[in-house]
């Protein structure tokens, strides 16, 4: 993540327009419950108008915008924001640049977002990363491969394939955020050199945020030996149980991230398994909003197939496992570290 403004500079702009910015300089860089710190990129789809006076003020388009070359294919611009501690605090975030800029950021389709999370994950717990996020939204979505195509996703050197789950490790990377290790001690730089795991939510929304943050921790964790790996991994043996039940286990052996060993058509390989899930979330949905048609304006719902589908279990798990972090978390009075 390429960016040339403290995260300061920011809460110093933003501030006067909304008063949640004085929580957020106290508590940026605090860890919740041993979850991972957030990074966020903002693609703006519209010609970015909204953006020009918070752009300015942390510097100019030169330092803030044109050093970054990747971004939405479709974008006018990509707008990095600095990583900070927990999803509540980067949901706090988006909502003092929508109070500053006047523009809504969060369920509105000329602002795609983008999630990123610390640790580079295997191609199995990608998958799971994916449909966990996609299952478990409080929006389904139907794509185009246009949807995923970014300024990375044929470049020579930084090629990331049109994907949903994305590594991508160039720029700055911050590791100053505190990690709990697998015996319970708080170490204070995650155990990371660069590796991330991204996600593109799209039109996103503060329950995105949450649940890929809790997924990532899991997953990130069960990999790399931290504090939550054993709930990381029963979390993967009741969501691989779950698809199972539904006969989508399948899924989890397409291409969903592109690795340095990709082959000719995983793009496409991917984009069939997730057709396949979007199919089938939109078969059992309770209620969902889905575009008429091109020539028509509104949306409809939905009615469901049956009100105990894949979508409610989704839901289900993730407030299970949300939960358990906060049961199990043995905090002590300060710093909210692990005793």
């Amino acid at each position: 993540m390429t960016y040339r403004y403290r995260l300061q500079d920011l809460f110093a702009l933003v501030q006067p327009k909304a008063d949640a910015a004085k929580t957020l300089v106290a508590d940026y860089r605090r860890v919740q419950h041993g979850l991972l710190s957030v990074g966020l990129k903002i693609h703006c789809l519209d010609n970015g108008q909204q953006f020009r006076r918070l752009i300015e003020g942390l510097g100019g388009a030169a330092e803030i915008l044109e050093i970054n070359r990747y971004r939405d294919d479709r974008a006018s611009m990509c707008l990095v924001l600095p990583p900070v501690g927990s999803a509540s605090s980067a949901i706090h975030l988006i909502e003092c640049i929508e109070r500053f800029t006047g523009s809504r950021l969060f369920a509105n389709r000329q602002i795609q977002l983008q999630l990123c999370s610390p640790g580079r994950l295997s191609s199995w717990a990608s998958a799971l990363l994916g449909i966990s996020f996609y299952l478990g939204s409080d929006t389904l979505r139907r794509y185009t491969q246009a949807d995923l195509r970014t300024t990375f996703s044929s470049d020579y050197t930084h090629a990331r394939g049109m994907r949903l789950v994305l590594y991508d490790a160039e720029g700055d990377f911050d590791r100053d955020f505190v990690w709990w290790n697998q015996q319970g001690l708080c170490e204070p730089e995650l155990p990371f050199q660069n590796g991330r795991t991204d996600l593109l939510i799209g039109s996103g929304s503060r329950l995105d945020i949450q649940n890929i943050n809790l997924v990532a921790t899991l997953l990130v964790h069960l990999e790399y030996n931290g504090y939550w790996r054993a709930l990381g991994e029963q979390f993967k043996v009741e969501m691989e149980s779950l698809l199972e039940r539904h006969i989508l286990k399948g899924l989890l052996t397409a291409p969903w991230v592109r690795e340095s060993s990709a082959q000719i058509g995983d793009d496409d390989r991917f984009f069939a398994a997730l057709q396949e899930l979007v199919a089938y979330a939109y078969g059992e949905s309770i209620r969902v909003k889905q575009r008429r048609g091109l020539w028509f304006g509104t949306w409809r719902d939905i009615p469901a197939r049956s009100p105990n589908g894949i979508l409610e279990e989704m839901h289900s798990l993730l407030s299970k496992y949300r939960r358990l972090l906060e049961t199990r978390s043995p905090l002590v009075a300060q710093g909210g570290q692990p005793a």
